[in-house]
């Protein structure tokens, strides 16, 4: 006999084996899920290519535009022929201990004056007496002497120490600075003993025959320029060199030993040659780089060699050609997108490409 509870238990028994089957129905009817795919990702364009040897840098106008990269042509045209000379700042300690030398000395000779002056009196004046009426004993009269001798040896002594500072001011530094020790009115001399300005010695090489020129233009090993003037021939030369020096004084802007080139004006003819505006060198690896436009949106970096400085310039005659566009503006930033890693990117977007 069946029972109201054993009804229902057939009837959810009977759901559940519907429900297993329509399960079962999809699984087998429905093809099996295919797998899609990764899409793949095309890699980032290079800006940075190597063609026949040269590094390209690729950068569309729009970028140049934000980052402000700009280039300007040059062109060739004749220049004066220039050589090269070496140098260096010299120490002026030795021409302040020259001058210290020299006041003291004068000070020392002021005081034997003033002494040989006074015992120079007092011996006329027991002479005089011994001489009239024996009023002063030979041996007061031979003490004066004495005295007065003394002073007139302390003073010589002190003449001969002048003239001593004075020598080797001369086997120093040469005439002109020499003669301005002790000078009421030496303003050369104070501004370099106060290092408002330097002092360079510069040797012009052997077998160049050249006088040495009024005005010069000299350069330092951090690429700094100044004008530097003529004072003397130097009397002393550096043993490292060979050649005629002289010494030039130039607005203190460098320490004491350093080395200096000097870029002396020939008395040839003009030469044709580029000028690479200053703006346009970049200093890379301890060498002088310009970035040349090649193309609206392709630069290269070309070495600046054989360089000589000119007019906020340097001068070549290799390397580059007339109407090549130098870039002024940006370089920096085209050698910082040259030295940048390479960017790489996965071949799909897919998180299981990371698996």
């Amino acid at each position: 006999m069946n029972t109201p509870f054993s009804s229902k238990t057939s009837r959810i028994a009977l759901a559940m084996l519907a429900a297993v089957g329509f399960v079962a129905l999809g699984f087998f009817s429905y093809p099996a899920l295919q797998v899609v795919p990764a899409t793949p990702v095309a890699p980032p364009p290079q800006r940075v290519t190597t063609e026949g040897g040269l590094t390209i840098v690729t950068l569309d106008e729009t970028t140049q535009t934000i980052s402000g990269i700009q280039s300007e042509a040059i062109t060739a045209s004749k220049h004066p022929v220039e050589h090269l000379a070496y140098g260096s700042v010299l120490d002026v300690q030795g021409l302040n201990d020259l001058s210290t030398r020299y006041y003291l000395a004068q000070a020392d000779s002021a005081a034997a004056q003033s002494a040989a002056s006074a015992t120079g009196q007092e011996y006329e004046r027991n002479l005089a007496l011994f001489k009239a009426n024996q009023s002063v004993s030979l041996k007061v009269l031979q003490a004066s002497q004495a005295a007065w001798m003394t002073d007139k040896t302390k003073l010589q002594a002190a003449a001969a120490n002048i003239q001593s500072v004075r020598n080797s001011a001369l086997q120093q530094f040469g005439a002109p600075l020499a003669g301005m020790i002790g000078a009421q009115d030496a303003p050369l001399l104070h501004r370099l003993l106060s290092r408002e300005e330097m002092l360079l010695r510069i040797v012009l090489p052997l077998g160049v025959d050249l006088a040495a020129p009024e005005q010069i233009a000299v350069e330092s090993s951090e690429h700094r320029q100044e004008q530097a003037h003529l004072i003397s021939a130097s009397p002393q030369v550096d043993t490292s060199t060979e050649g005629r020096a002289y010494l030039y004084r130039a607005a203190a802007t460098l320490p004491v030993g350093s080395k200096v080139a000097a870029y002396l004006a020939l008395p040839a003819p003009a030469s044709t040659s580029l000028l690479i505006p200053e703006a346009a060198i970049l200093w890379f690896g301890g060498q002088p780089w310009a970035y040349v436009q090649i193309a609206k949106d392709r630069f290269t970096r070309r070495p600046v060699a054989d360089q000589t400085p000119y007019n906020d310039g340097y001068l070549v005659s290799t390397g580059f050609d007339s109407g090549d566009r130098v870039v002024v503006h940006g370089a920096q930033l085209l050698l910082s997108e040259e030295q940048r890693p390479p960017i790489t990117a996965s071949a799909c977007k897919d998180p299981e490409c990371d698996d």
